[in-house]
């Protein structure tokens, strides 16, 4: 079995930077034969963060594409940066007439900006945890909890106060708030066992999911094309290695800090990889109403960002 792949580096227009992303073309004559456990081990073998499996549609013209996507563990319902490579390598060469992926998360609509740059509208459901990793770990194992930072107290404190946001049902983020980029470059390379805490950490209805720490700091307000956007520092960590860039992660951020905040509209400027030399500028809108009892209700989130192909290629597996 041969199948076409393409990889894109994502939330950037220079190459060897941003997020490495494979995208895997799945013809439909192999549709109904690629199995769940051959497209894992395909993600295996590219050994990225993420893998995109994108489904041949059956129009010549579409204006709507199926993606499924992979981590080296599990698929999951929706993440960022292969929403964006995938929309890049899409519109720009396969499928120029596409206005929307169809996920396990349910459709997102795509823009094209100008140059390789992409607009997501990206499904949502954003849902603030009852616990936090300081009340399910007992308080005689802060200090020593695996997986928690052991060097640095202030980072400790952070992570154990940290909110625990859902953007999506299967998509769990803990969101570490840290005063300063020395702190930020002080985060170590830690694997926290989520899955095997002394309480479990996620409200019933939405676990299992994929849950990870993302920490950040603020950086100030920036100026774009007379926008003031809000400009925030942020790393990745989990499962033992770094992130270049987590669209996921940074929706569900932009999210909740305007649920919290009560902001209406915002704009954000996230910057991701910088201290593993893999920079990446993702790019978060979110509209919101605000009803009489103050309580925010997010209308949008939109996910921006571009793109570069690095490689082409075939990749052929034995059939089952």
């Amino acid at each position: 079995m041969q199948l076409q792949f393409t990889t894109l580096d994502v939330f950037t227009r220079k190459r060897l930077e941003g997020n490495p992303l494979a995208v895997v073309q799945v013809p439909r004559s192999l549709q109904n034969h690629l199995s769940q456990a051959q497209k894992q081990k395909i993600t295996l073998e590219f050994n990225l963060s993420e893998t995109v499996f994108m489904h041949q549609p059956a129009d010549e013209a579409p204006q709507e594409v199926v993606i499924d996507i992979f981590t080296l563990e599990q698929e999951l319902p929706f993440a960022g940066h292969p929403t964006i490579g995938s929309a890049v390598l899409a519109k720009s060469r396969l499928y120029p007439s596409i206005d929307r992926f169809i996920t396990k998360a349910g459709p997102i609509g795509l823009h094209a900006g100008s140059g390789d740059f992409i607009r997501a509208k990206i499904p949502h459901n954003v849902h603030i945890h009852a616990k936090t990793l300081g009340q399910v770990i007992p308080a005689e194992q802060h200090n020593s909890y695996v997986g928690l930072s052991h060097f640095n107290s202030t980072i400790r404190e952070a992570e154990l106060q940290a909110p625990v946001v859902n953007i999506v049902k299967g998509m769990t983020f803990i969101l570490v708030k840290l005063p300063s980029l020395e702190h930020l470059r002080q985060v170590q390379l830690l694997r926290l066992d989520l899955k095997g805490l002394p309480t479990p950490l996620l409200d019933p209805e939405w676990s299992p999911s994929f849950t990870s720490r993302y920490y950040y700091v603020e950086n100030g307000e920036v100026n774009d094309k007379g926008d003031q956007v809000r400009s925030i520092r942020t790393r990745m960590v989990e499962l033992g290695f770094e992130d270049p860039a987590t669209g996921s992660a940074a929706s569900t951020l932009a999210a909740y800090l305007t649920i919290a905040e009560k902001t209406k509209d915002a704009k954000f400027l996230i910057i991701q990889g910088v201290e593993m030399g893999r920079r990446s500028d993702i790019h978060v809108q979110t509209t919101a109403d605000l009803d009489e009892s103050g309580e925010v209700k997010i209308n949008d989130v939109w996910l921006g960002g571009g793109a570069v192909v690095v490689q082409q290629g075939t990749i052929e597996i034995d059939d089952e």
